[in-house]
C-alpha cells in the first residue's frame, strides 16, 4: 500500500485512492473466528497492488502489511483494530470495526498508511467528481450487475434470476429503464442538444 496518491490537494483523499477493508467481506470469508489468519490481496489487471495479513483474536484484529510514502523505504505496519458486536432484531450477531482514531463503530475501514474510517480520513467519494450523466449511468449499471448481468449498456438486460419474483424483477427493470433514460437526457443536456 502506501504512496498511492499520497500528495496533497482535494484529490488526495478520494475514495478510490484507498484500500478498503469491509467487515462483511471478512465475515463472508469466515475470517472473524478467533485464531484465524489469512492474507487478502488487491489486484488490478492481474497485477498485485496490495497485500494484507489479517489475524483474528476474538475481540480485535491484527493487520500486518507494508507501506511507504512516495519513494521512501518500505515500512512494516502492525495495526490493531478493535471489534465490537451488536445483536440485530432477527438474532445472531453483527460485527463492526472500531476506528482507532475516533472510536466509532464502522463497517468499512480505508487504508493508506493505517486503516481508519472515511470520516477520519476526510475522504470524498469518487462519484463527487463525476458529472451527472455518469452518476446516473452508474446507478443503471449497478442494477444490471446485481441481477447477474454485464455493466455494458450494449448488452441485453439480464433475464430473471432463479427464485426472484416477477414483480421484483419487473420493478428492477423499470428502475433500470428510468435511470438509463435520465442518464441519456443528462448526456444530451451536457452536450447542449437537449431542447425542452
Amino acid at each position: 500500500m502506501g504512496g498511492y496518491n499520497s500528495g496533497g490537494g482535494r484529490g488526495a483523499m478520494r475514495q478510490g485512492h484507498f484500500w478498503d477493508l469491509d467487515i462483511a467481506v471478512l465475515k463472508r470469508l469466515d475470517m472473524l473466528r478467533p485464531g484465524y489468519q489469512k492474507s487478502l490481496v488487491w489486484s488490478s489487471n492481474g497485477e498485485e497492488r496490495a497485500r494484507i495479513h489479517v489475524e483474528c483474536h476474538g475481540d480485535h484484529l491484527i493487520l500486518n502489511y507494508r507501506s511507504r510514502e512516495y519513494d521512501d523505504e518500505w515500512e512494516s505496519i502492525r495495526d490493531r483494530i478493535l471489534l465490537t458486536f451488536t445483536t440485530p432484531n432477527y438474532g445472531g450477531q453483527r460485527a463492526w470495526f472500531v476506528c482507532p482514531s475516533c472510536n466509532q463503530r464502522k463497517r468499512t475501514l480505508w487504508g493508506r498508511k493505517y486503516y481508519r474510517c472515511a470520516k477520519c480520513w476526510g475522504m470524498t467519494h469518487d462519484s463527487q467528481y463525476e458529472d451527472r450523466a455518469s452518476r446516473l449511468l452508474d446507478r443503471a449499471q449497478k442494477i444490471k450487475i446485481k441481477l447477474g448481468g454485464n455493466a455494458s449498456c450494449m448488452d441485453m438486460f439480464p433475464s430473471k434470476p432463479k427464485g426472484m419474483h416477477w414483480r421484483t424483477y419487473n420493478a428492477r427493470r423499470a428502475e433500470f429503464d428510468y435511470w438509463y433514460h435520465e442518464a441519456n437526457k443528462a448526456t444530451l443536456v451536457q452536450f447542449g442538444q437537449y431542447l425542452l
